[in-house]
C-alpha cells in the first residue's frame, strides 16, 4: 500500500453506510480515482465541510495497486468554492463542469492541464455570473486538452475552407465539419454558429467576460458541442438536463 498526498478536486460524493462516503476525486498527481472516506459524515476534524462538491484541497490517500477504491485518510480544504452553492445557476454550471470532466477523463491518469482548467473555471464562475459563453469556452478547452479538438475551420473530408453553404454538417464521427460535396452525416451547422465556434476555439477562460453570443447562436454552439461530448460519454448527462430545466424556467 502506498501513501499519496496530492492537491485534489471533489467531483462527486455518495453516502455509504451509516457514516462513510465514497468520493470521486480528481487529483493532480494520479488523475481521477474513487476513495472511501470512513466516518466522513461524522468526522469534522479529518474532513470538515470541504469534502463536498466544488471542494478543492490536499488529499491524503492510501492506495493499493489494482484496488477499486483507495482510502481517503484526510482532506484539508485549502481552497474551495462554497459561494457557488448560493446561486442555483452557478451550481448547475459548476456541476456540469465536474460531471463532464469526470466522465471524459480516464481513471488514474494524471491530467494536470485539465486539473488547472477545472479550478480556473470554478474560480471564474465564482467571481462572475453563470454565462453560457463561459461554458462554451470551457468545453472547447477541455476537448483540446483531451485531444478531441473538433475541426471547424475546414472540411475534414477535403480540407476546403470554402464553408458556409447549405449542406454543411457537423459529423461527430469524422471529427468536425464536412462540406456538402463530401456528404457528411450529422446535424446541419449554420455558418454563423460555425464561425462562433472557431472564434471560441481561440479564447481562454480569461477572455470569457468579453465573449458574447446571440441566444440563437449560443443554442447552436451548445447543441454542436453537446453532440460531440455525448458521443464520447455515451449517455445523457444529468447536469445538462438540470441546466435545460433552469433555462426553460
Amino acid at each position: 500500500m502506498s501513501r499519496l498526498t496530492t492537491p485534489a478536486i471533489v467531483l462527486r460524493t455518495v453516502d455509504y453506510g451509516d457514516a462513510d462516503r465514497v468520493v470521486t476525486l480528481f487529483t493532480r498527481q494520479s488523475g481521477k480515482l474513487a476513495a472511501l472516506a470512513r466516518g466522513a459524515r461524522k468526522s469534522v476534524k479529518r474532513f470538515g465541510a470541504a469534502l463536498g462538491l466544488f471542494g478543492v484541497g490536499e488529499a491524503v490517500l492510501h492506495d493499493k495497486p489494482n484496488a477499486e477504491l483507495a482510502t481517503l485518510e484526510r482532506f484539508d480544504g485549502a481552497r474551495g468554492f462554497p459561494a457557488l452553492m448560493n446561486d442555483v445557476a452557478k451550481v448547475a454550471h459548476g456541476g456540469y463542469a465536474c460531471e463532464v470532466v469526470r466522465e471524459l477523463i480516464p481513471p488514474r491518469q494524471p491530467e494536470p492541464e485539465i486539473f488547472e482548467l477545472l479550478v480556473n473555471f470554478l474560480a471564474t464562475l465564482e467571481a462572475g455570473t453563470a454565462r453560457a459563453e463561459t461554458l462554451r469556452i470551457f468545453e472547447l478547452r477541455l476537448l483540446d486538452a483531451l485531444g478531441l479538438r473538433p475541426q471547424i475551420d475546414a472540411c475534414v473530408g477535403c480540407g476546403s475552407v470554402d464553408l458556409g453553404g447549405p449542406g454543411d454538417v457537423l459529423d461527430v464521427r469524422r471529427g468536425g465539419v464536412v462540406c456538402a460535396h463530401c456528404h457528411g452525416h450529422g446535424r446541419a451547422l449554420s455558418d454563423e454558429v460555425r464561425r462562433a465556434l472557431v472564434d471560441a476555439q481561440g479564447l481562454g477562460l480569461h477572455d470569457a467576460a468579453g465573449f458574447t453570443l446571440a441566444p440563437a447562436v449560443n443554442a447552436g454552439c451548445r447543441e454542436a458541442l453537446s453532440s460531440i461530448i455525448l458521443d464520447h460519454v455515451g449517455r445523457p448527462l444529468k447536469s445538462l438536463e438540470f441546466i435545460a430545466k433552469l433555462n426553460h424556467a
